[in-house]
């Protein structure tokens, strides 16, 4: 069993002792209050000391839902015997690039076991300090929080204190937010800690791919919008962004092999709360603790390429394909660089599927090189109706179409000379499933697989 020192019977000891008379104290301890305040500092002093690679602590400055007051912030702290503490981080504080700094710690006796930086570490005092944010504001209206800053805690009440150093839990003994923190693994530096978090954070919940997250508790589905920003809002999948908003700070971590999401608060629907989910690669899911119901996952990709289709910022271009593809590929380089003269040089540049006049096309890009000018790209455009069946879509081709300067007849006609396309066209006419290329937490690149041929995939990338 975990032996956790009771900050409830230091509390009582303290009290009993300075309602008793001396020698009815003798008849109680043996040792007087003051002794058993300074065993209680040694006591979590240690613990705070038993991690011998430090901790990773997951810092919330308020409870507020606005960035940045309201995010979690990643610190990594390890407290000396000498009582000095190291403390890195990687965030906006710090422009986004690695920050350490030393300085001094103690744990004092306040209505019970307290963890102070009790001298300034321009890490951690970043969340407390009364200063100006640099990057919040514009140049016309300025955010002035000077007198109060993030407004965050530098001394933290030890709230839990396991003897095998497996967890440590801290309250901002102003702001009251619970902080958590877990041991790093020894051999591991601290900059490639934060770096390999965050690499993590950035490709499963990436700005440059804005689509949603699923969030199952038991039957009930929810979606999980606006995750890259670290405070994602959470709602009924049917329900309504705004009138039914919910937002959910949580933070990454690493142990071991294992990245793990904690929200800062227990997220409860119906009779259940769940609060820290465990990323599980086999699944693609981050999968609840406590709760095997409840599970993270990223959107249906399906759903998510045909949304694109209707938005100008997607363009889908082709990435990697396989052999059976890429002979479509090297037969339609092999013939445009056929079409060269020694005046007129083509060169086949590559394909993508885009939206231009309301319609999905296949946009087959070359260039043409007039004896020493400059080579201009140009393009032929094929119409494909696309809709969706299941998890899978479908591609039907309609016709040669005009994209700008580019005509239909133009298009027609290169079908006759550049037999490739043709080959493309038929390709791209049958059903696909598609998935994530890595996981469907991040959608910006794709793979299709013929249903009729899974040995003829392609992935495409947004560019």
């Amino acid at each position: 069993m975990k032996k956790i020192f009771s900050i409830s019977l230091l509390l009582a000891a303290a009290v009993a002792y300075t309602s008793c008379s001396p020698s009815e104290e003798d008849d109680i301890f043996d040792k007087s209050a003051a002794e058993r305040l300074n065993e209680a500092s040694d006591l979590y002093s240690n613990r705070l000391m038993a991690s011998p690679n430090g901790w990773a602590m997951q810092l919330y400055p308020t409870t507020e839902n606005e960035y940045p007051y309201g995010n979690g912030y990643l610190l990594l702290c390890r407290f000396n015997k000498d009582h000095s503490v190291n403390v890195s981080m990687n965030n906006v504080f710090t422009e986004n690039k690695y920050m350490e700094d030393t300085s001094l710690w103690e744990v004092i006796t306040d209505n019970g076991p307290v963890l102070s930086f009790n001298s300034h570490n321009n890490c951690l005092h970043k969340f407390s300090d009364p200063y100006d944010i640099p990057f919040t504001g514009d140049a016309d209206i300025p955010n002035d929080e000077s007198g109060e800053g993030v407004g965050g805690d530098y001394e933290f009440i030890i709230v839990d204190a396991p003897e095998d150093a497996s967890y440590m839990m801290l309250k901002g003994k102003k702001r009251g937010t619970y902080n958590l923190l877990t041991p790093i693994e020894q051999g591991v530096t601290y900059k490639d800690y934060l770096e390999d978090v965050q690499g993590f954070q950035a490709k499963m919940f990436s700005p440059s791919a804005p689509t949603f997250n699923v969030v199952h508790f038991n039957d009930k589905t929810y979606k999980m919008t606006g995750a890259d920003d670290g405070i994602p809002n959470i709602f009924p999948f049917d329900g309504d962004e705004i009138i039914d908003e919910s937002f959910n700070a949580f933070l990454i971590t690493k142990r071991g092999n294992d990245y793990y999401l904690r929200f800062r608060d227990k997220i409860k629907v119906d009779d259940m709360e769940v609060q820290e989910f465990v990323y599980k690669a086999d699944r693609d899911v981050f999968q609840a603790m406590d709760n095997e119901a409840c599970f993270i996952e990223g959107d249906n990709p399906a759903r998510f390429f045909i949304s694109t289709l209707g938005q100008q910022t997607y363009k889908w271009e082709f990435d990697q394909e396989s052999d059976k593809f890429a002979a479509i590929v090297n037969a339609m380089n092999e013939t445009f660089n056929a079409m060269s003269t020694s005046n007129v040089k083509y060169s086949y540049e590559n394909s993508v599927l885009r939206v231009a006049n309301g319609q999905t096309i296949l946009q087959v890009v070359y260039s043409v090189k007039i004896s020493k000018q400059k080579a201009q790209s140009t393009s032929v455009n094929y119409a494909f109706n696309v809709s969706q069946n299941g998890d899978n879509i479908r591609f039907s081709y309609d016709q040669p179409i005009t994209v700008g300067t580019s005509t239909a007849e133009a298009a027609a006609g290169m079908l006759d000379v550049v037999p490739a396309i043709k080959d493309l066209i038929n390709y791209f006419g049958q059903e696909f499933s598609i998935d994530a290329a890595e996981t469907r937490f991040l959608l910006n690149t794709i793979k299709l697989t013929p249903t009729a041929d899974n040995s003829a995939w392609v992935t495409l990338k947004n560019n």
